[in-house]
């Protein structure tokens, strides 16, 4: 129900709509197997891994469904953002440096209070399920900036050339769900769209809120319409990776969704295998059949069984034999499994943790992510882009919500937002340190840039004022002890 009436107040075309269906098909066959038989027999796309049975058998056969395509994502999503990254504000003129330093800090404060990390993350899972994701900002005088993602059900959006012209989002009323009458329940439905007052004014960015009533979801009950004040809508389309001029992104289970299928599939006939093989069959000939039909499959069970009147008749006597099995393509079998389940791995540039056991250095071993990291860097050169315009767009209205941590001064700095990208792989932080020490003592690497990024402190500006201090003291006592020593010589 809730779906019906989303599709319908976002206004999806056709070809949204299905291709909507297929990122929730993705979802499901991303959690596992099926939970819900009843629901998956209505509709198919809620069967997830698991799948129907029409073989005529007298037997039930196994569904043994391995998960592999799940923790190899969140694998992924944990090496892209498992980290999260530095983040620099570099001024274009020098005296600017310690405003940056400050205003960078300021930045983090705020990414850290919305948990950004942690939800980019999260985000980022899901796009490389459902192909992308919304990234928004609410602003609103004297309150915290919130920042937020947006799941593909909830949004809908029109662009060109790859640039947002509109967007609107869907928001169910938080009484609804003590409202059991559907008539009675109220939706909300927020764009952000361009617009100026008149030919000459210039294109300003705007903000709508519709109130809808469960009872006539043609019409809104309010619509309130402002001008926000901005030349941009403070949202962000982010598509996961996709070819030229691709509306929609991809999703990196795709190609996962075969081999998967494979494997479940596989690895269920093998359990069936095992379990017909692991145990012997008893064969009686000349039997009497309802002697044969009243056998007690048991273990250690007494079979009483007459002959068969024509072969009693001809001399002959009912014989009852075991038929063991032995299992004699195990080991090709699970070759199979492991070569399908390294395929997976090979899809996402994801080294095997047996490969890794050996790896003498942590150099040898960067090499050996040396594709998932450079999978992860095109990743980046979809994101990176939305978290500058991010940053850019907070500087902008940042002293509307924090007016009394807010300078002014921020506003007329010129400067370039860097990112590191960090990932969890070791590293010979011992050698860099060592390497990065003699770069100071040559003068080719600054004292500040240092601490900065070796130095466990907050305060850079503050460690270094008290180096400085420490080694002014230092010199001091240094001298005053040689200047006693030489008046010590003069006296003698």
């Amino acid at each position: 129900m809730i779906n019906d009436v989303r599709e319908t107040l976002l206004q999806l075309p056709p070809i949204e709509k299905k291709e909507r269906r297929r990122a929730l098909k993705d979802y499901i066959f991303y959690k596992g197997k099926c939970i819900n038989k009843k629901l998956a027999k209505a509709d198919k796309v809620f069967l997830g891994q698991s799948w129907e049975n029409n073989d005529n058998v007298d037997y039930e056969p196994t569904e043994d469904i391995r998960n592999k395509v799940k923790p190899l994502l969140k694998k992924q999503a944990r090496f892209m953002f498992g980290v999260q990254p530095i983040i620099t504000i570099k001024p274009d003129n020098t005296k600017d440096t310690d405003s940056c330093e400050e205003l960078r800090k300021f930045i983090d404060d705020i990414l850290e209070d919305n948990k950004f990390w942690k939800n980019t993350r999260k985000a980022f899972l899901m796009s490389t399920i459902k192909k992308r994701v919304l990234l928004r900002l609410e602003i609103n005088p004297g309150t915290p900036i919130s920042i937020k993602y947006e799941n593909i059900e909830d949004f809908s959006y029109k662009e060109k050339n790859g640039d947002l012209l509109q967007v609107s989002f869907f928001q169910e009323d938080d009484d609804n769900v003590f409202q059991q009458d559907d008539t009675k329940k109220i939706y909300y439905i927020h764009t952000y769209y361009y617009d100026r007052e008149n030919e000459n004014s210039p294109v300003q960015a705007y903000y709508k809120k519709q109130t809808y009533s469960g009872n006539d979801l043609s019409s809104p009950t309010e619509e309130i319409t402002q001008n926000t004040g901005f030349d941009t809508i403070p949202c962000w389309l982010i598509k996961n990776g996709g070819e030229l001029n691709d509306d929609f992104g991809e999703s990196d289970l795709e190609d996962l969704k075969g081999p998967q299928t494979l494997y479940n599939k596989k690895n269920s006939d093998y359990a069936d295998a095992l379990r017909f093989q692991m145990f012997g069959a008893e064969a009686v000939i000349d039997g009497n059949e309802d002697d044969v039909n009243k056998l007690t499959i048991a273990p250690n069970a007494l079979h009483a069984i007459k002959t068969e009147n024509t072969a009693n008749e001809n001399g002959k006597q009912a014989i009852i034999q075991r038929l063991e099995y032995n299992m004699g393509n195990a080991e090709a079998a699970n070759n199979y499994l492991d070569r399908i389940d390294k395929d997976m791995r090979d899809i996402l540039d994801m080294p095997n943790i047996k490969d890794l056991s050996n790896i003498p250095s942590a150099k040898a071993m960067k090499y050996m992510y040396n594709d998932l990291i450079a999978r992860c860097e095109e990743k980046w050169s979809d994101w990176e882009p939305v978290f500058k315009n991010l940053i850019s767009f907070i500087i902008k209205s940042a002293k509307y919500s924090y007016n009394a941590a807010f300078k002014d001064e921020w506003l007329s700095i010129s400067y370039t937002i860097l990112f590191k990208h960090n990932y969890p792989i070791p590293d010979d932080i011992d050698d860099k340190k060592k390497t990065a020490i003699e770069e100071v003592q040559a003068n080719v690497r600054s004292h500040k840039d240092y601490i900065k990024t070796y130095g466990d402190v907050e305060d850079v500006e503050g460690e270094y004022t008290q180096i400085i201090q420490e080694i002014s003291d230092i010199t001091a006592a240094e001298n005053d002890q040689m200047q006693s020593i030489q008046d010590g010589n003069l006296n003698e």
